[in-house]
C-alpha cells in the first residue's frame, strides 16, 4: 500500500482522537455556563452538535484504526520487540475503549441530562 496513504491515515486517526477530546471539553465547558434567558435552546443545540461531532470522530477513529490494522507490517520495529508491541497495543485499546466509552457517555449525560 502507498506509504503516503498510510501516513495520512495515521494523521487522520490522531486528529480524530484530538477532535473527540475537544468535543468533550467544549460540551463540559458549555454545560458549566449558565445561558441567558431565552438562550437555553441555543445552548442545548450547541452541545448536541458537539456530541454528534464527537461521535463522528469516533467513527473516523474506528475506520482509520481498521485501515492501520490491515496495512500493518509485522516486524516493522524488529522481531524481538513484536510481542511486547502487541501486548502494549492490546492494553492501549482496552484503555481506549474505557476512556472513549466513558467520555462519550459523560458527554451524552451532559447534553441530555
Amino acid at each position: 500500500m502507498n506509504k503516503w496513504f498510510k501516513v495520512i491515515n495515521a494523521y487522520i486517526h490522531d486528529f480524530a482522537s484530538a477532535l473527540w477530546l475537544a468535543t468533550v471539553l467544549v460540551v463540559f465547558l458549555a454545560g458549566r455556563y449558565i445561558p441567558p434567558a431565552g438562550a437555553e435552546d441555543f445552548f442545548f443545540q450547541f452541545k448536541k452538535e458537539f456530541l454528534f461531532i464527537g461521535i463522528g470522530s469516533l467513527v473516523v477513529i474506528l475506520v482509520t484504526g481498521i485501515i492501520r490494522t490491515l496495512t500493518y507490517k509485522s516486524g516493522a520495529y524488529g522481531e524481538e520487540s513484536e510481542d511486547t508491541r502487541k501486548k502494549i497495543l492490546i492494553i492501549k485499546h482496552m484503555l481506549g475503549l474505557i476512556v472513549y466509552g466513558t467520555g462519550t457517555y459523560w458527554q451524552y449525560v451532559m447534553v441530555y441530562g
